[in-house]
Protein backbone atom coordinates (compact mmCIF):
# COMPACT_ATOMS: atom_id res chain seq x y z
CA UNK A 1 0.00 0.00 0.00
CA UNK A 2 1.53 3.27 -0.70
CA UNK A 3 1.72 5.70 2.36
CA UNK A 4 2.73 8.76 1.03
CA UNK A 5 3.54 11.47 3.52
CA UNK A 6 1.12 13.90 4.41
CA UNK A 7 0.21 17.06 3.71
CA UNK A 8 -0.96 18.50 6.53
CA UNK A 9 -2.71 15.72 9.43
CA UNK A 10 -0.27 15.13 12.01
CA UNK A 11 2.36 17.58 11.00
CA UNK A 12 1.76 19.80 13.75
CA UNK A 13 2.02 17.79 17.04
CA UNK A 14 1.46 18.29 20.35
CA UNK A 15 3.07 15.12 23.02
CA UNK A 16 2.41 14.64 25.92
CA UNK A 17 4.03 11.77 28.81
CA UNK A 18 0.37 11.92 30.65
CA UNK A 19 -2.58 13.54 29.77
CA UNK A 20 -6.15 13.13 31.36
CA UNK A 21 -7.78 12.43 27.61
CA UNK A 22 -6.54 13.74 24.47
CA UNK A 23 -10.25 14.55 22.87
CA UNK A 24 -10.73 16.62 25.96
CA UNK A 25 -7.25 18.31 25.45
CA UNK A 26 -7.49 19.04 21.66
CA UNK A 27 -10.93 20.13 22.13
CA UNK A 28 -10.11 23.19 24.56
CA UNK A 29 -7.98 24.00 22.03
CA UNK A 30 -10.13 24.86 19.73
CA UNK A 31 -12.15 26.60 21.54
CA UNK A 32 -9.16 28.43 23.29
CA UNK A 33 -6.84 29.25 20.50
CA UNK A 34 -6.86 28.31 16.20
CA UNK A 35 -4.96 25.15 15.60
CA UNK A 36 -3.65 24.21 12.27
CA UNK A 37 -5.83 21.60 10.20
CA UNK A 38 -4.39 18.50 11.27
CA UNK A 39 -2.85 19.05 14.39
CA UNK A 40 -2.35 16.07 16.43
CA UNK A 41 -2.89 15.85 20.11
CA UNK A 42 -0.43 12.24 21.37
CA UNK A 43 0.12 11.19 24.50
CA UNK A 44 1.72 8.01 26.13
CA UNK A 45 -0.56 7.85 28.90
CA UNK A 46 -4.38 9.09 29.74
CA UNK A 47 -5.23 9.32 33.21
CA UNK A 48 -9.28 9.61 32.12
CA UNK A 49 -9.33 8.06 28.47
CA UNK A 50 -12.56 8.22 26.84
CA UNK A 51 -14.50 5.55 24.61
CA UNK A 52 -18.13 5.47 22.97
CA UNK A 53 -20.91 6.50 25.68
CA UNK A 54 -18.74 7.09 28.14
CA UNK A 55 -16.43 4.69 28.81
CA UNK A 56 -13.12 4.71 29.69
CA UNK A 57 -10.30 3.82 27.31
CA UNK A 58 -7.63 1.30 28.92
CA UNK A 59 -4.06 1.81 27.93
CA UNK A 60 -0.66 0.89 29.60
CA UNK A 61 1.74 3.76 29.11
CA UNK A 62 4.22 3.88 26.01
CA UNK A 63 2.52 0.92 24.74
CA UNK A 64 -0.24 1.92 22.47
CA UNK A 65 -1.31 5.00 19.94
CA UNK A 66 -3.36 7.39 21.70
CA UNK A 67 -3.59 10.46 19.38
CA UNK A 68 -6.66 12.97 18.34
CA UNK A 69 -6.63 14.99 15.30
CA UNK A 70 -8.22 18.18 14.36
CA UNK A 71 -10.25 18.89 11.67
CA UNK A 72 -12.33 21.66 10.03
CA UNK A 73 -14.71 19.80 7.29
CA UNK A 74 -16.65 22.30 6.53
CA UNK A 75 -17.25 21.12 3.27
CA UNK A 76 -19.94 18.76 4.87
CA UNK A 77 -22.95 19.64 6.80
CA UNK A 78 -24.68 17.95 10.16
CA UNK A 79 -26.34 15.76 8.08
CA UNK A 80 -23.54 13.90 6.48
CA UNK A 81 -21.72 13.96 9.96
CA UNK A 82 -21.79 10.00 10.16
CA UNK A 83 -18.86 10.47 7.26
CA UNK A 84 -16.08 11.47 9.44
CA UNK A 85 -17.03 8.18 11.55
CA UNK A 86 -16.26 5.92 8.03
CA UNK A 87 -12.91 8.04 7.31
CA UNK A 88 -11.65 7.70 10.59
CA UNK A 89 -12.43 3.94 10.66
CA UNK A 90 -11.06 3.50 6.91
CA UNK A 91 -7.69 4.79 8.18
CA UNK A 92 -7.60 2.94 10.95
CA UNK A 93 -8.52 -0.64 9.12
CA UNK A 94 -5.97 0.33 6.39
CA UNK A 95 -3.16 0.36 9.12
CA UNK A 96 -3.96 -2.67 10.86
CA UNK A 97 -4.54 -4.40 7.33
CA UNK A 98 -1.06 -3.72 6.86
CA UNK A 99 0.25 -6.03 9.51
CA UNK A 100 -3.26 -8.78 9.88
CA UNK A 101 -5.47 -10.54 7.78
CA UNK A 102 -9.50 -10.48 8.56
CA UNK A 103 -9.44 -6.80 9.89
CA UNK A 104 -12.88 -5.05 9.84
CA UNK A 105 -15.28 -2.70 11.15
CA UNK A 106 -17.45 -3.03 14.00
CA UNK A 107 -20.21 -0.48 13.49
CA UNK A 108 -20.24 2.75 14.13
CA UNK A 109 -16.41 2.59 14.44
CA UNK A 110 -14.52 -0.27 16.48
CA UNK A 111 -11.84 -2.19 14.29
CA UNK A 112 -11.87 -5.55 14.65
CA UNK A 113 -9.02 -8.75 13.85
CA UNK A 114 -11.60 -11.64 13.67
CA UNK A 115 -13.53 -10.95 16.52
CA UNK A 116 -11.33 -9.33 18.84
CA UNK A 117 -10.83 -5.42 19.57
CA UNK A 118 -8.12 -4.02 18.24
CA UNK A 119 -8.82 -0.22 17.87
CA UNK A 120 -11.69 2.37 18.81
CA UNK A 121 -12.57 5.67 17.51
CA UNK A 122 -14.16 8.42 19.18
CA UNK A 123 -15.60 11.45 16.87
CA UNK A 124 -16.89 14.59 18.65
CA UNK A 125 -18.33 17.46 16.79
CA UNK A 126 -18.52 20.97 17.31
CA UNK A 127 -21.21 22.19 15.58
CA UNK A 128 -22.60 25.76 14.13
CA UNK A 129 -25.92 26.09 12.40
CA UNK A 130 -25.90 23.25 9.78
CA UNK A 131 -22.21 23.15 9.55
CA UNK A 132 -19.49 21.30 11.18
CA UNK A 133 -17.45 23.83 12.90
CA UNK A 134 -14.63 21.38 13.84
CA UNK A 135 -14.22 17.70 14.73
CA UNK A 136 -12.15 15.76 17.35
CA UNK A 137 -10.90 12.41 15.61
CA UNK A 138 -9.67 10.56 18.54
CA UNK A 139 -8.28 6.97 17.96
CA UNK A 140 -6.78 4.57 20.44
CA UNK A 141 -4.98 1.78 18.72
CA UNK A 142 -3.85 -1.41 20.74
CA UNK A 143 0.21 -1.43 19.23
CA UNK A 144 2.48 -3.43 22.05
CA UNK A 145 0.40 -4.26 25.41
CA UNK A 146 -0.20 -7.91 26.42
CA UNK A 147 -1.94 -7.83 28.99
CA UNK A 148 -5.30 -6.27 29.84
CA UNK A 149 -8.10 -5.60 32.43
CA UNK A 150 -10.17 -8.57 32.71
CA UNK A 151 -12.93 -6.72 32.35
CA UNK A 152 -12.35 -5.80 28.74
CA UNK A 153 -14.44 -8.57 26.95
CA UNK A 154 -11.98 -9.25 23.61
CA UNK A 155 -8.99 -7.11 23.02
CA UNK A 156 -5.73 -7.74 21.32
CA UNK A 157 -3.10 -5.87 20.13
CA UNK A 158 -0.77 -5.72 17.28
CA UNK A 159 2.05 -7.28 19.30
CA UNK A 160 -0.65 -10.21 20.22
CA UNK A 161 -1.55 -10.69 16.41
CA UNK A 162 1.91 -10.99 14.96
CA UNK A 163 4.59 -11.32 18.18
CA UNK A 164 6.09 -8.33 17.02
CA UNK A 165 6.97 -4.70 18.15
CA UNK A 166 6.19 -2.00 16.60
CA UNK A 167 7.52 1.79 16.55
CA UNK A 168 4.78 4.20 17.88
CA UNK A 169 6.11 6.71 15.81
CA UNK A 170 6.17 4.85 12.56
CA UNK A 171 2.12 3.55 13.52
CA UNK A 172 1.25 7.13 14.05
CA UNK A 173 2.89 8.66 10.64
CA UNK A 174 0.98 5.61 9.08
CA UNK A 175 -2.36 6.24 10.36
CA UNK A 176 -2.21 10.14 9.62
CA UNK A 177 -1.44 9.09 5.81
CA UNK A 178 -4.37 7.45 5.69
CA UNK A 179 -6.51 9.52 7.53
CA UNK A 180 -5.37 12.47 5.71
CA UNK A 181 -6.24 10.50 2.34
CA UNK A 182 -9.88 9.35 3.16
CA UNK A 183 -10.25 13.00 4.28
CA UNK A 184 -8.96 14.16 1.50
CA UNK A 185 -11.40 11.77 -0.83
CA UNK A 186 -14.64 13.64 2.12
CA UNK A 187 -13.34 16.91 0.95
CA UNK A 188 -13.57 15.96 -2.70
CA UNK A 189 -17.33 14.72 -2.13
CA UNK A 190 -16.17 11.39 -2.93
CA UNK A 191 -19.46 10.25 -0.26
CA UNK A 192 -20.95 7.51 -1.94
CA UNK A 193 -17.50 5.58 -2.84
CA UNK A 194 -16.72 6.02 1.12
CA UNK A 195 -19.75 4.78 2.14
CA UNK A 196 -19.69 1.54 0.07
CA UNK A 197 -15.74 0.97 1.18
CA UNK A 198 -17.30 1.52 4.91
CA UNK A 199 -19.97 -0.97 3.84
CA UNK A 200 -17.74 -3.56 2.36
CA UNK A 201 -15.64 -3.58 5.76
CA UNK A 202 -18.22 -4.27 8.27
CA UNK A 203 -18.11 -6.72 10.85
CA UNK A 204 -20.54 -9.80 10.30
CA UNK A 205 -21.92 -7.63 6.99
CA UNK A 206 -24.42 -10.22 5.57
CA UNK A 207 -24.13 -12.71 8.09
CA UNK A 208 -26.99 -14.24 10.44
CA UNK A 209 -26.17 -12.70 14.19
CA UNK A 210 -28.05 -12.40 17.21
CA UNK A 211 -28.61 -8.79 18.29
CA UNK A 212 -29.94 -6.85 21.61
CA UNK A 213 -32.62 -4.03 21.59
CA UNK A 214 -33.22 -2.86 24.80
CA UNK A 215 -36.92 -3.09 23.84
CA UNK A 216 -37.42 -5.92 21.53
CA UNK A 217 -35.42 -7.83 23.19
CA UNK A 218 -33.00 -10.67 21.49
CA UNK A 219 -33.03 -10.89 17.30
CA UNK A 220 -31.10 -12.07 14.26
CA UNK A 221 -30.44 -10.22 11.70
CA UNK A 222 -28.37 -9.29 8.81
CA UNK A 223 -26.08 -6.36 8.51
CA UNK A 224 -26.42 -4.88 5.05
CA UNK A 225 -25.10 -1.31 5.31
CA UNK A 226 -25.67 2.28 6.85
CA UNK A 227 -27.95 4.55 6.07
CA UNK A 228 -26.42 8.63 5.46
CA UNK A 229 -27.43 9.46 8.89
CA UNK A 230 -25.29 6.73 9.99
CA UNK A 231 -27.92 4.05 11.18
CA UNK A 232 -27.34 0.39 10.96
CA UNK A 233 -29.70 -1.00 8.05
CA UNK A 234 -30.40 -4.88 8.85
CA UNK A 235 -32.60 -7.43 7.29
CA UNK A 236 -35.06 -9.58 9.59
CA UNK A 237 -35.55 -12.94 9.55
CA UNK A 238 -39.38 -11.72 8.44
CA UNK A 239 -37.73 -10.14 5.23
CA UNK A 240 -38.26 -6.53 6.48
CA UNK A 241 -35.71 -4.31 6.62
CA UNK A 242 -35.34 -2.05 10.11
CA UNK A 243 -32.53 0.52 10.91
CA UNK A 244 -31.13 1.40 14.05
CA UNK A 245 -29.48 4.33 15.40
CA UNK A 246 -26.07 4.04 17.65
CA UNK A 247 -26.73 2.51 20.93
CA UNK A 248 -30.16 1.35 20.29
CA UNK A 249 -29.25 -2.77 19.62
CA UNK A 250 -25.97 -4.40 21.13
CA UNK A 251 -24.10 -7.13 19.25
CA UNK A 252 -24.39 -10.70 21.28
CA UNK A 253 -20.66 -12.80 21.47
Amino acid sequence: MNMPEPLFVGKNILHFTEIESTNNFASELVTKTNPSEGTAIISDFQTAGKGQIGRYWHSEAQKNLLVSFILYPKSITINEQFMLNIISALAVADVVSMYKESVSIKWPNDIYVANLKIAGILVQNSLRNTQIKSTVIGIGLNVNQVIFPDDLPNPTSLFLETGTNYDLGAIFRLVASRLEYYYLLLKSRNLALLRNTFENRLYLRDEWAWYIHDDEGKFEAKITGVEKSGKLMMYMRDGKIKSYAFREIRFMH
